[in-house]
């Protein structure tokens, strides 16, 4: 049994975005082969997450610039932490013209978390430190040498940042980071391994760090209640539907998908769409549809997958893993989805088109042939699930 330390920003319990349902994933994995998993949590929480938390059975160390610092920290460490917790607790961590542009990985850097999380990496003993995102890595670079070469730090890297923001520029759209691609490499080098979420990123963050090893681990959806798993389809109505969180790129594909798909079924009594998650909440008047619900935020994707007979991921551009695809065949709902959704060959229940247009030529063939969908949900119930040790196999041996 070895002792696993988190560091994260992503209030991951809500389980609402793929990046909170991976690091839910992970940290479950892990806990249920034998490991103790704490979490370092330097940021604002509400009584909401934290009985969210409780209710999880998870070990998360709220921490916040208004804590007091350790007792046996100096008096002098103890008035420069204080300081910079009040600087922290004015300026949200981040300095005042940078407020309406990208964050820059010098905007997680908070001294007092510093100090806060070395004192949480002796409390606990920790064997492992795993910290998801760059955003994190100061706080690795922060410890003392004596500390840090006692323990194995890792990096959850779920996408390339650098990369990631170059997508979206080439969109005329904001990424919510800036981060340059030495940036990058300079953070991912105070690790002592990389964790990539798939292959071809796998090779391009060997490049980035050649002295360090380079693991793969996937993502597998953690299923906790098999409602939307066993739900029927209306057998008069095919219900399609899209979760995604509101950034950029999810925004842009749902409003295409609207304008240049959808808008072709807006009067047809024999489909419907439900749209959830902030992506829902984006949009406009002209394209919200009669047949079309808006969830909105939900609280459990459970909620979701219980309304929708497939899912779509018209998605267009960004890089990684998409998590909401893989979430999908989990639920064993049909997937159709871009190139840019899907990553690799097609697997059993997944239908992937070049083109968002050609996205009508498919649910129209589901239409007219009823038969159609109704084998493919029957390719994808069947489908074999891959088992924990195949996802996360990499990991567990190297630990």
């Amino acid at each position: 049994m070895k002792k696993f330390l988190f560091a994260t920003i992503v209030p991951f319990w809500n389980r609402e975005t793929g990046a909170q349902q991976r690091i839910f994933s992970l940290v479950k994995v892990l806990e249920s082969h034998g490991h103790q998993v704490r979490v370092f949590y330097p940021t604002h929480a509400g009584p909401s997450d934290k009985e969210a938390v409780q209710a999880l059975g998870l070990d998360v160390a709220f921490e916040r610039s208004d804590k007091p610092p350790a007792a046996q920290q100096s008096v002098l460490k103890k008035i420069k932490w204080q300081i910079e917790a009040v600087k922290h607790a004015v300026t949200g961590g981040r300095a005042a013209e940078n407020s309406n542009g990208p964050l820059r990985l010098t905007d997680f850097r908070w001294p007092w978390a510093e100090a806060a999380f070395e004192h949480a990496v002796i409390e606990f003993a920790a064997d492992v430190i795993v910290c998801e995102y760059i955003t994190m890595a100061y706080l690795v670079a922060s410890l003392p040498a004596a500390l840090r070469s006692n323990v194995h730090c890792l990096v959850d890297t779920h996408d390339l940042l650098s990369r990631r923001q170059e997508a979206f520029a080439a969109h005329d759209r904001q990424h919510w980071i800036h981060v340059s691609a030495q940036e990058e490499a300079a953070a991912l080098n105070l690790f002592d391994t990389i964790v990539a979420i798939q292959e071809d990123e796998a090779a391009t963050l060997k490049t980035m760090a050649p002295e360090k090893d380079v693991i793969v681990v996937g993502h597998q959806a953690m299923i906790t209640d098999a409602v939307g798993k066993t739900t029927q389809k209306d057998s008069d109505r095919l219900v399609m539907g899209y979760l995604g969180s509101g950034n950029a790129s999810n925004v842009d594909a749902v409003n295409e998908f609207l304008d240049v798909v959808w808008r072709k079924f807006e009067n047809d009594p024999r489909v419907g769409l439900v749209l959830a998650g902030n992506a829902s909440n984006t949009v406009p008047s002209n394209l919200r549809f009669k047949n079309v619900k808006l969830l909105g935020r939900i609280s459990a994707v459970n909620d979701f997958y219980a309304q929708v007979d497939a899912v779509i991921n018209p998605v267009g551009y960004g890089t990684g893993l998409k998590i909401k695809s893989v979430e999908a065949i989990a639920y064993e709902k049909p997937l159709l989805c871009t190139t840019a959704g899907w990553h690799g060959q097609p697997d059993r229940g997944v239908i992937v088109v070049n083109q968002l247009p050609e996205m009508t030529d498919v649910i129209n063939k589901w239409l007219q042939h009823p038969d159609s969908f109704e084998e493919l949900c029957r390719v994808v119930s069947s489908g074999a699930r891959s088992s924990t040790d195949s996802v996360y196999g990499r990991l567990l041996e190297l630990l």
